[in-house]
């Protein structure tokens, strides 16, 4: 009987190549993988172009959570399909552009006319020809409005989240044609005052309603425990220096004795953000600290949140439907980090809700993590004591979160 997950079974099965492990799911839960779909990246023509002939790979600014180029998806819809047709099978995709805080600023500015620089306007209207070349590009705005929420939430007079937000629903009516011909002017068909006046009782109720919205309080939760966690590493790495193994076991012991569960996915990129002689620049805050440390582990808190929000998002169905999301960051480090390790291959078990994320540098990362583990954290690692974690750290506290926020940052005081 497997002692973790069917999907954290098999991707180890895949990831180290165990054929025995492979034959004895096949054997013994071949019911259960009916309800299993996969996303797998592959060089193969035949293949999926994870582009989708949106144009999304001209522009800079906007980087896929998949390897590619391109992709293959498998489940049981699929599978049928393909043994019926002798080969072939249809897929049903849904994909969105999701947006960081700062992208949706420029955009606030680009739709009401305010200052903003040459350089940052082209930024934004770069994003926008992609809509307005092929009318099948999605945007999707919770990402960037999870991250503000807060804000209107604690001081009702900041109209930043709501104006940014009636923005975005005013591209709803824009003529995109006529902003393809001259990308210089926007027509929204009527004027951009009343417009605004019009949309916006309808989007005050929609803000207000996310204030207590489960989804985002879990967010903002999670956005919390990586602040602590990125604040710890800062902490780890004025003491340790460049011993990586070091920091990597001290917040290895964090993750498991304060937060509760392992972040595979913050703690691989912090890995591989570190291995090397120049570290990736989107840790620079926290390698070299300045006054502003604690506003700056708070934004990438923030950027590492919304890449475990595309991650939820990709695991969205219907009908054994698959889910591509694409982030659009004028960020150039956090692309570059994003770039760093993609995800490679996602399996997801849609009867019992779990996802096993394999991404580029695995085969390097998880010996280390598993060298790094402590003998306290080794003994944590029993399946039934990771399983209660997990449980634990699905309803972490906000109270508890903001207490170890604060503990992490008295060491920066």
């Amino acid at each position: 009987m497997l002692d973790r997950p069917l999907v954290d079974a098999l991707y180890e099965a895949i990831l180290n190549r165990d054929d025995r492990l492979l034959q004895y799911i096949e054997d013994n839960y071949a019911e259960d993988c009916v309800h299993l779909r996969m996303v797998a990246c592959t060089d193969d023509p035949g293949a999926i172009n994870l582009d989708l002939d949106l144009g999304l790979r001209s522009c800079d600014y906007v980087t896929p959570i998949f390897e590619g180029p391109r992709v293959r998806f498998l489940s049981w819809q699929t599978a049928l399909q393909t043994r019926l047709s002798g080969g072939c099978s249809e897929v049903r995709l849904d994909y969105s552009l999701s947006f960081d805080s700062n992208f949706a600023q420029n955009l606030r500015a680009l739709v009401y006319g305010r200052n903003m620089s040459a350089v940052e306007r082209e930024r934004v209207v770069l994003v926008l020809r992609l809509k307005a070349k092929n009318s099948r590009v999605q945007f999707d705005i919770l990402p960037f409005l999870n991250e503000n929420i807060r804000f209107a939430r604690d001081d009702q007079a900041n109209q930043r989240p709501l104006e940014t937000l009636i923005a975005f629903r005013m591209l709803d009516h824009l003529d995109w044609p006529a902003f393809l011909a001259d990308s210089s002017r926007l027509d929204f068909g009527e004027n951009i005052e009343s417009l605004a006046k019009r949309l916006r009782p309808g989007e005050e109720a929609f803000l207000s309603s996310q204030y207590t919205d489960a989804r985002v309080l879990r967010q903002e939760v999670k956005a919390l425990g990586t602040q602590a966690l990125l604040l710890r590493l800062a902490t780890l790495r004025r003491n340790h220096k460049q011993d990586l193994s070091s920091i990597l076991r001290g917040l290895l012991d964090f993750s498991i004795f304060e937060l509760g569960s392992i972040p595979i996915t913050e703690l691989a990129l912090i890995w591989n953000g570190l291995s090397t002689k120049q570290p990736n620049a989107f840790f620079g805050p926290l390698m070299s600290p300045s006054a502003d440390i604690v506003k700056d582990a708070r934004g990438m808190a923030w950027d590492l949140t919304h890449l475990r929000s595309l991650q939820d998002m990709a695991r969205q169905t219907q009908l054994c439907s698959f889910f591509l999301p694409y982030f659009v960051s004028f960020d150039a480090r956090w692309r570059r980090l994003l770039r760093l390790n993609p995800i490679r291959l996602l399996l997801l078990d849609d009867k019992m809700g779990n996802q096993a994320v394999g991404r580029t540098l695995d085969q390097d990362f998880l010996p280390q993590l598993e060298q790094a583990l402590s003998d306290q954290a080794r003994q944590a690692m029993e399946p039934a004591k990771i399983a209660a974690r997990r449980e634990v750290a699905q309803k972490l506290d906000r109270s508890y979160a903001e207490v170890l926020v604060a503990r992490e940052i008295r060491n920066w005081g």
